[in-house]
């Protein structure tokens, strides 16, 4: 029974990642970050977004929802500035200028600079 719960939840994760499409890549000297979007191509505004975050060092990964960040909106100009990812009372916001902020209950405790591959 426990086998084919895993395979379920492994299909399904399976079948979400690959109908996003093909992941942006986020690098750090600390951090791989593959991004998903899971909105429809030519959306600026998204908030269906995953990311799966592996620590370089220790190969941990973390997989966290999100949403990208935007400004004018309002106006209809809605321009893109990044991606912000949370998981319980962590935050990880990507800025487009390539820049990694990890903030722990509001407070910053780790930033990077690192490069998109697109």
């Amino acid at each position: 029974m426990m086998k084919k719960i895993l395979l379920a939840c492994t299909l399904f994760v399976f079948s979400q990642v690959s109908f996003a499409d093909d992941a942006t890549i986020f690098e750090t000297k600390t951090y791989h970050i593959a991004i998903y979007s899971f909105c429809p191509e030519g959306y600026v505004s998204c908030e269906d977004v995953e990311s799966v975050v592996t620590n370089k060092k220790d190969h941990t990964s973390l997989t966290m929802k999100g949403h990208t960040m935007n400004r004018d909106c309002d106006t209809g100009s809605c321009s893109f500035y990044g991606y912000s990812f949370t998981n319980k009372n962590m935050k990880y916001t990507i800025y487009q200028q390539g820049i990694l902020y990890i903030s722990k209950n509001g407070k910053l405790v780790f930033s990077e600079n690192g490069v998109f591959n697109y």
